[in-house]
C-alpha cells in the first residue's frame, strides 16, 4: 500500500482563512483579467465602428464606385454590434459568476467553521453525559453497601465509625467527589467521608437532594440536586446525587436513610470547556459554555456560572435541534453560535442541557439559514468555476467567429479597392486597418483563452486539494474525539475495580467460602450489573483461579480461570493497583473483543495485607463501541461509505464498523506518527482518506490505541 500524501493535521485558522481568501483573490484576479481583455476588445470595436463611419463617407464620396464599400461599412456596423452584445453579456455573466463564487466560498467558510465548532460542542456535552451516568450508577450501588446499611440499622458510634471509614475508602477511589454523606431517614448525617467540611451531625432534610431521593419510587432510582453554589463545600459549585438506603439493600423493604454524593461539578466541567481544542488565535474571541434549558449558565470559560442567562434571537428554535449553528447579532456585533443538545448515555440524560460555543464574527458576515449547511464539500465552488470556464470559452468562441467574419470582410474590402483603382485608395487604407484590428482581437482572445483556462484550472486544482485537507482535518478531529471518549470511559473502570475489590461481601465469601456467603456475593455482583450497564460480568476467584461467584450466569469464567491472561497478569503484577487486558477471539461472525479490568483482593480490604483473590470485571466493549460509532457525527451521505476502527498499539483491529470494501493494512500505522493526522492513499481506481489519532490518555490511564476513520474520496 503506497502513500500518495501524508499530512499531519496542524490545522491553523490563518491557513484555513488564507485558503478562502486565496480562492476569492484568485477568482477576482481572473475576473479582472477578463475585464481588461473585454475592455481592450471593446476599444477595438469602437475603432471598428469609427472605420465604418469613415467607410460610409468614402463610399458616398466615390459615388457609384463606392456602392460595394457602403455594403462593407454596414457589415462592419453589424459585426461591431454583435461583438458589443457578446462583450456586454460576457462582462455581466463574468461579474455574476465571480460574485457567486465569492458568496459561496464565504458561506462555505462559515459552514465549515460552524460544523467544526458544533462537533466540539457535541463532544463536550457527550463527555458530561457519560460522566454523569457514572455518578447516577455510583450512588445507587453505594446505597446497597452492607457496612453503610448496618450503621443505619444499629446507630451506634462503632457502626458510625465503620460507615465513616467505608465512605473514606470510596472517596479515595473516586476522586471526583468532594464528600459522601450518609443520613438517616430524618435527614441527620451520621457519617461523612471528609472531615474538613464538618457535615456529620448536620440535618439535610430540607435539601433538594435529600427530598429528591425520598420522593423516588425506591432505591433503584436516584435523586438529584442540579448545579448550585454550596456554602458548606468551600462555597464552590457542586451537584449532588442521592439515593434511598433500604433495609438489607432490598428496595422492597423499608427506607432507613439516604446517601448523598457531592460531585466536584466546577472542577469537572470547567476542565472540559477549557480543554476544548480551539486554535490559539480563536481563544480570545470564543466563549464555551453549557446551560440548562432555561439558558442559565452552568459551565463557562468566562466564569459566569449561575450568573447569566443566555439570550439571543432564535435561541428557542436552535435549542430544539440536536445540533446546529447560526449567525446572530448581539450588541451590534455578529456572533457564530454553535449548539449541541445533550444526547444522553445508557438511558441517562443530563436534564436537556445545551452545549454552546460562541465565536465573534466579521461584522459583514451574512445572517441566513444554515440548516442544510453540513456539507463541507467544495464541489459547489468547483461547479461554479467550471461554469465560469465554460461560459468564458463560449463567449471567446463567439468573439473569434465574429472576428473571422471581420477578417474576411477586410479581405473583401482590399479586393474591392484594388478593382476600382485610384478611387479605392481610401478603402485600401480602411481594409488594412480592419485587418490589423482583426489580428489584435485574435491575439487578445487567444491570450484570454489560454490565461483564463490555465488560471481556472489551477484554481480548480487548488480547491480540490484543500477540499481534501478540510475533510482530512475534520475526520482527524473525529478520530481524536472517539479515542478521547474511550480513554475517559475506561479510566472510570479503573476506579470501579479498585473500589469493588474492597466490597465486604467479596471479602466474606473468600474468607468463609460458605454457600451462603457465595450466594450473597452473587446477588451483590448482580446488583452492580443492574446499575452499571456497561459491564458484561463480574468474577471473583481465589488465588488458585477457582471462581467463587459471578454476577451473570454467562459462560465467561466458568470453573477455573487460572489460565486466563487477565488472572495471571494481575496475580503476577506487583506495582499497578489494577490490571487491564484486551482479549480477542476469532469467531464465525468475526473478531470478538473483551476488555477485562482486574484487581487483587486483599485481606480485610487493606492493600498492605496478603492477597486472597482476584476480581475481574468484563466491560461490555462491543455495546460501548457500537454506541460510540453510531454517535460519531458523520453526515447522512457518509455513513454507508465510512469505516470506523479502533486499533491496538500493534495495529491489530479491535473493533470495526465495516462500511466499505477498503481493508486497513496494519503496516500503514507504522508510517503514521503519534499526532492527529491523515493520509490520502490510492485504493483501486480511486483514493481514500485514512485519518487517525493515538490515545493521549486521561488521568494517567492510556490504552495506547488508535482511532481510525477511512472514507473514500
Amino acid at each position: 500500500m503506497s502513500t500518495s500524501q501524508n499530512i499531519a493535521t496542524k490545522e491553523n485558522k490563518d491557513t484555513r482563512d488564507n485558503f478562502f481568501k486565496q480562492v476569492v483573490d484568485q477568482t477576482t484576479d481572473i475576473g479582472n483579467e477578463i475585464s481588461c481583455a473585454l475592455k481592450s476588445t471593446k476599444e477595438i470595436t469602437r475603432r471598428a465602428s469609427m472605420l465604418s463611419t469613415t467607410a460610409k463617407i468614402e463610399a458616398n464620396r466615390a459615388g457609384d464606385v463606392g456602392r460595394n464599400f457602403l455594403v462593407v461599412s454596414e457589415s462592419i456596423d453589424e459585426l461591431s454590434r454583435k461583438t458589443d452584445d457578446v462583450l456586454n453579456k460576457m462582462k455581466e455573466e463574468t461579474i455574476q459568476e465571480i460574485e457567486n463564487i465569492s458568496k459561496v466560498i464565504k458561506t462555505k467558510s462559515i459552514s465549515i467553521q460552524g460544523n467544526r465548532l458544533t462537533n466540539l460542542a457535541l463532544t463536550n456535552i457527550r463527555l458530561v453525559d457519560r460522566n454523569l451516568f457514572e455518578r447516577a450508577a455510583d450512588v445507587r450501588w453505594w446505597a446497597t453497601d452492607e457496612i453503610l446499611i448496618n450503621s443505619l440499622l444499629e446507630e451506634n458510634d462503632s457502626k458510625f465509625n465503620d460507615a465513616k471509614y467505608r465512605l473514606g475508602v470510596i472517596l479515595k477511589s473516586y476522586t471526583v467527589y468532594y464528600d459522601l454523606i450518609l443520613c438517616n431517614s430524618d435527614g441527620l448525617c451520621i457519617a461523612s467521608a471528609e472531615d474538613k467540611f464538618r457535615l456529620t451531625g448536620r440535618n439535610f432534610s430540607d435539601k433538594p437532594w435529600f427530598r429528591s431521593a425520598m420522593n423516588t419510587k425506591n432505591g433503584e432510582d436516584f435523586g438529584f440536586d442540579s448545579v448550585h453554589k454550596s456554602p458548606a463545600i468551600n462555597d464552590d459549585f457542586t451537584m449532588v446525587y442521592s439515593c434511598k438506603v433500604h433495609e438489607d439493600g432490598d428496595p422492597q423493604k423499608r427506607v432507613i436513610g439516604v446517601i448523598g454524593a457531592v460531585f466536584k461539578w466546577k472542577e469537572f466541567v470547567q476542565r472540559i470547556v477549557h480543554d476544548t481544542p480551539l486554535l490559539p488565535e480563536e481563544i480570545d474571541k470564543t466563549r464555551i459554555l453549557i446551560c440548562d434549558n432555561d439558558g442559565t449558565v452552568i459551565a463557562d470559560t468566562k466564569d459566569r456560572i449561575l450568573q447569566q442567562n443566555i439570550q439571543f434571537t432564535g435561541r428557542d428554535e436552535l435549542f430544539k435541534k440536536e445540533k446546529g449553528f447560526e449567525i446572530v447579532e448581539k450588541n451590534w456585533h455578529k456572533k457564530l453560535v454553535c449548539h449541541a443538545l445533550s444526547p444522553g448515555f445508557e438511558g441517562y440524560k443530563s436534564e436537556n442541557w445545551h452545549s454552546l460555543i460562541i465565536q465573534d464574527m466579521d461584522d459583514d458576515s451574512q445572517i441566513h439559514d444554515f440548516s442544510n449547511s453540513d456539507n463541507e464539500s467544495l464541489e459547489t465552488v468547483n461547479e461554479l468555476i467550471s461554469n465560469l470556464s465554460e461560459e468564458t470559452k463560449k463567449a471567446i468562441c463567439e468573439i473569434e467567429k465574429i472576428n473571422d467574419d471581420t477578417h474576411v470582410l477586410s479581405l473583401n474590402a482590399a479586393i474591392e479597392s484594388a478593382k476600382v483603382g485610384d478611387a479605392g485608395r481610401g478603402f485600401s487604407v480602411i481594409s488594412t486597418f480592419m485587418s490589423d484590428l482583426s489580428k489584435t482581437t485574435s491575439s487578445i482572445t487567444s491570450m484570454m483563452d489560454s490565461n483564463t483556462e490555465k488560471k481556472l484550472s489551477e484554481l480548480y486544482s487548488f480547491i480540490s486539494l484543500n477540499s481534501k485537507i478540510i475533510r482530512g482535518n475534520r475526520l482527524s478531529n473525529l478520530s481524536f474525539t472517539n479515542i478521547d471518549l474511550i480513554d475517559r470511559a475506561l479510566y472510570e473502570r479503573t476506579a470501579d475495580v479498585r473500589w469493588w475489590a474492597t466490597e465486604s461481601s467479596i471479602l466474606r465469601a473468600l474468607n468463609e467460602k460458605t454457600n451462603d456467603a457465595k450466594d450473597f456475593l452473587t446477588s451483590r455482583l448482580a446488583t452492580i450489573l443492574k446499575f452499571y450497564t456497561v459491564y458484561d460480568n463480574l468474577i471473583v476467584c481465589d488465588t488458585f483461579g477457582n471462581v467463587i461467584a459471578k454476577g451473570s450466569s454467562n459462560s465467561i469464567g466458568d470453573g477455573n480461570v487460572k489460565e486466563m491472561s487477565w488472572f495471571k497478569n494481575t496475580l503476577e503484577e506487583n506495582e499497578k493497583e489494577y490490571g487491564f487486558d484486551t482479549i480477542c477471539k476469532q469467531q464465525e461472525s468475526g473478531m470478538s473483543t473483551n476488555l477485562v479490568f482486574s484487581s487483587k483482593i486483599h485481606k480485610n480490604g487493606d492493600a498492605s495485607d496478603k492477597v486472597i483473590g482476584i476480581l475481574g470485571i468484563m466491560f461490555d466493549w462491543e455495546r460501548f463501541i457500537k454506541t460510540l460509532f453510531d454517535q460519531t457525527p458523520l453526515r447522512e451521505n457518509e455513513i454507508k461509505s465510512t469505516n470506523l476502527l479502533i486499533l491496538d498499539s500493534n495495529g491489530d483491529v479491535l473493533s470495526e464498523n465495516k462500511s466499505n470494501t477498503f481493508t486497513f493494512d496494519s503496516d500503514l500505522l507504522h508510517s503514521l506518527d503519534n499526532t492527529k493526522n491523515y493520509q490520502i492513499i490510492p485504493s483501486g481506481d480511486s483514493e481514500v482518506i485514512v485519518a487517525q489519532c493515538k490515545s493521549k490518555g486521561y488521568e494517567g490511564f492510556s490504552t495506547g490505541w488508535h482511532s481510525v476513520i477511512i472514507q473514500p474520496l
